[in-house]
Order: C-alpha cells, then structure tokens, then sequence
C-alpha cells in the first residue's frame, strides 16, 4: 500500500500538469468535431389544462422550434423528442393570445418559436336540437308514383363549440330517388351547413346518420284539375280580367292521392298598394305523392278600385 501512495506521490506536479493538460486536449476536439450548430424542428402544438366545460380552438396545428445544441444532438434527437403546448390553467371563455412552451432534450438552448403567440379560442361545449331537411334527387320509375316518405326521426342534435353551433344554417340529407320502382329503405348521412350550404367544421350530428322509408305505388291514375291563384289585395281594390297560363293542369299519382285533389293552388302572392297591373309566375302548391309536368304558371290581372254605392234617398 505504501509503495502506490509513494508511486501516486512521485512526480504529483508534472502528472497534475498533464491531467488538466489532457482535459482542455480533449475540450478542444470535441468542440472542434462537435460544434454547436443552430437547426429547427416542427412540432405538434397541444392544449394543456383547458378548463372544465371549454374546448379550446386553434387554428396553429404545429409550431417551429429553432434551437441551438452540439451537432451530435441534432444527429441523436427528432421531432419527437420535442413536446411544444399552450397553458389554458385559469382561463376563461373568449379569446386569448398565448406564447407556446417548450420541452427539449438536455443539451438544446431554445432560440425562437415560430410562431411566437398563438391565438387560442376558449368555447362552451353545447348541445342543440334542430329539425331535419330531406332533399331528394332524381325521380322513381315512370310507371310508379312515391305515396309515402317517413323519416326514422325528425331531429338531431348538434354537438361543438357553442359559436360553430351558432353557425348553423340547416341540417339536411340527401334522398336519391332514381330508378326505384318499388318501397324502400335509405340509410342518409346527415350535413350541418352554413347559410352559404358549406359544412360546418367541428360540429358534430347526433345520429349521424337515419333512416328513411319510402313507399311506392304501382297504380297510377291521371286527372286534369283547375289552377286556382292564391292572391291577397288591400281593401277598397278588386282584381279585374285575372289570367292564368295554363289555366289547367295534369296531376299524375297514386288514385288515392289523385282523388283527393280538385284544384292546384298557387303559392300565396300579396299585390303591392298602388300597383296599377302585375304578371308574375307564381309556384304551384303540389301535394306530396303527385307529379306535375311544371310547378308554375304565370297568372296576370288588373287592379281597380271598387265602385262606391251610396244608399239612395
């Protein structure tokens, strides 16, 4: 034992010197074939902490970090090694400018987020019922008529962020009737769209999807009925030399449905105060279950006042 302390001793100051000689050696290759290099990686940027009964909204899906870190690191690490959030603790509805935070691996200095503030929109998550809009499309078979449509249900429930919910316009689906020649079942999916019938993003239909029956008649009777206008005129006028083209029509549907109708009815129409003389096309009323060969007809008249009669003496 004594002759490895005397060894150690022997020589201490010039092995103290080559120690520290050796380190700031090996300092200086390994920054000279490490050096620190500035690179950037895209991360994805998460929420955390949103408040209770909140969803937050932002449109920044991913953030670039630039960062600056030995070359080897660069080398070692990916994006995944990156974690990128923004802090909802404490905030309330509205909207709200927040600088993302980062988590790096040890050895990154973190230079810049790209970008630096985010705009985070903190909204109350709803529910709301609305009615549904069936359109269809195309027509069943010639020698058939539609008697019947029934929807498996007649509201759905809107679920999102209350100021997309808000956007809304209708909701509706799409019946496609070509072709069928008998009753039948559609499964149609269901849009939430705006006034400008675009589809409404992060709102989501409960159910997503109904079911919708349609019953088929194979019988078909034809019948030619009157076109009556539906017009409203301010009292003290009359309507004179009233028109309509054409002034009757062929409906064509199941003989129970044909039966019961003895008129088609114009869409109601309001004359303007002052108006001398009016020619309009106005739409037809056509009851469910008939077809048509058009929905319009024009319909002219004259506007007079009515005469006065005085009692006489």
């Amino acid at each position: 034992m004594t002759q490895i302390l005397n060894l150690f001793r022997r020589n201490l100051l010039k092995k103290l010197i080559a120690l520290i000689a050796a380190f700031f050696m090996w300092v200086f290759v390994m920054a000279d074939q490490d050096p620190s290099i500035e690179g950037s990686y895209t991360v994805p940027l998460t929420m955390s902490n949103t408040p209770y009964e909140l969803i937050a909204i932002c449109d920044e899906k991913t953030i670039q970090i630039e960062a600056r870190a030995p070359r080897s690191n660069f080398v070692k690490y990916d994006a995944n090694a990156f974690r990128a959030y923004a802090n909802l603790e404490g905030l309330e509805e509205g909207e709200h400018q927040i600088s993302p935070q980062v988590i790096m691996p040890q050895g990154f200095e973190l230079l810049e987020t790209n970008p630096f503030i985010v705009k985070v929109k903190l909204d109350p998550l709803i529910e709301q019922q609305t009615p549904i809009i069936l359109v269809t499309t195309g027509a069943v078979a010639q020698d058939v008529t539609i008697s019947d449509i029934r929807k498996s249900m007649d509201m759905v429930t809107l679920v999102g962020p209350k100021s997309f919910v808000e956007q809304v316009s209708k909701v509706y689906g799409t019946l496609n009737l070509s072709g069928n020649n008998s009753s039948f079942e559609m499964q149609i999916p269901m849009n939430a769209v705006d006034e400008k019938n675009n589809v409404v993003q992060r709102v989501r239909v409960v159910p997503s999807v109904i079911t919708v029956s349609v019953d088929v008649d194979s019988g078909l009777k034809k019948r030619i009925v009157p076109i009556i206008p539906e017009i409203s005129i301010a009292d003290g006028w009359e309507l004179n030399r009233i028109t309509v083209e054409p002034t009757q029509m062929e409906i064509i549907g199941s003989e129970s449905v044909v039966n019961s109708i003895t008129a088609l009815r114009t869409a109601p129409f309001i004359v303007q105060t002052g108006q001398k003389f009016f020619r309009i096309t106005m739409k037809l009323q056509v009851p469910d279950g008939v077809t048509v060969k058009s929905d319009e007809v024009i319909v002219s008249a004259e506007i007079v006042r009515k005469a006065i009669v005085r009692d006489q003496p």
